[in-house]
């Protein structure tokens, strides 16, 4: 777990995505269909995409713990490990930082599942493996009811992290809530200009 010496949530840092799990797949078998010379589905196509982009953009892109655990259970295995190897050249693990677990009960509170309240936690009280960074820009996802269920329920989350930075220590009480897009909307949201 990171100390909260180390921790920082810089805006001049650079933009960081957290992939949810269905992006991180989408990204990955879309890896593989390329290297196997198969036809990609729609959301394989945006979700590589949004990876190379960001990658061209200089941007970090995180995934999250389960994502790791997966990508460990396959990378022995012939077919997956050039694929896992590209894509963690790329994509970092996020880690839970203090206050993940507390903050994860509260959003979930909101109506988010489990797994939802649990990215969306990572994205607000989530470091990476060094420890320099607190919190994420953008959680990226598929999940449109997630999206709705986030901007509908923005302003109370936002209310009850203020109450709760109150009693939190630096510089968790400067952690800032996650923007959350679809990912075919995180062009658009972020202006990032079009490919060439």
């Amino acid at each position: 777990m990171a100390t909260s010496t180390s921790l920082r949530r810089g805006m001049s840092d650079q933009t960081r995505f957290l992939l949810d799990t269905v992006t991180a797949r989408r990204i990955l078998e879309g890896l593989l269909k390329l290297a196997e010379g198969r036809d990609l589905t729609a959301e394989e196509v945006v979700a590589l995409a949004l990876y190379e982009r960001a990658g061209s953009h200089g941007l970090r892109q995180f995934m999250v713990p389960s994502t790791e655990s997966v990508l460990r259970r396959l990378e022995d295995r012939p077919r997956y490990t050039a694929m896992i190897h590209l894509f963690r050249q790329h994509v970092e693990v996020a880690f839970p930082t203090r206050y993940f677990k507390r903050w994860a009960r509260r959003v979930q509170g909101y109506g988010f599942t489990p797994e939802d309240a649990g990215v969306l936690a990572l994205g607000t009280f989530g470091t990476d493996q060094e420890a320099r960074i607190l919190g994420m820009h953008v959680v990226v996802t598929f999940d449109q009811p997630m999206v709705t269920q986030w901007a509908t329920q923005r302003a109370a989350i936002q209310a009850h992290l203020a109450a709760m930075q109150q009693d939190l220590p630096m510089p968790y009480r400067q952690t800032a809530l996650p923007r959350v897009l679809r990912s075919e909307d995180v062009d658009r949201g972020l202006n990032l200009p079009s490919p060439a």
